[in-house]
């Protein structure tokens, strides 16, 4: 599922101490393309696939089958926040983040979209439990169409906040 790599330093505040490899957030589930972060972030992904991604869909896109892949879209990159000329380093540039694109399952694929409050369909249903439940495990979750930055993705990330303090939108 994973493997570790030898330590990361792009300069300029660019890297990670211990990065893993991972190729499969769960068994039989890949993550696409393969992904560099920090062993917490995949633990993360991996418990909220588990325990919210998995189960909502199996209620909410039943006629999609099984989870067969999770599509990312960016993970470790040096890079300044929304890819930015300037301004502070983002958090993909510490391995703290990912952002997903879209879930694979047997039967087809659902792009992370931004989700209508009045849509009251099954589809939508699941992509704002996703994006609220996502709170629970990461402590940024920036939800697609947030801002213009994240209108086609969801970004997660793990950075540490004083007093435990989570920015969900």
């Amino acid at each position: 599922m994973f493997e570790t790599a030898a330590p990361i330093d792009d300069g300029e505040g660019c890297g990670m101490s211990n990065p893993v490899i991972v190729r499969e957030i769960l068994p039989g589930i890949k993550l696409s393309p393969e992904a560099t972060f920090r062993c917490e972030t995949a633990l993360q992904l991996a418990r909220m696939t588990r325990e919210t991604i998995i189960p909502a869909a199996r209620i909410a896109l039943a006629d999609k089958g099984e989870l067969k892949a999770i599509q990312q879209a960016s993970a470790y990159v040096c890079r300044n926040r929304n890819s930015a000329a300037t301004g502070k380093i983002s958090e993909h540039a510490h391995g703290n983040a990912i952002d997903i694109a879209a879930l694979e399952f047997d039967k087809g694929t659902v792009p992370m979209v931004i989700a209508a409050q009045d849509d009251g369909t099954f589809p939508a249903a699941f992509q704002r439990s996703l994006n609220a439940a996502a709170c629970l495990y990461f402590t940024t979750v920036l939800s697609p169409g947030s801002d213009e930055a994240h209108k086609d993705h969801l970004h997660l990330d793990v950075i540490e906040r004083k007093s435990g303090y989570r920015f969900c939108r």
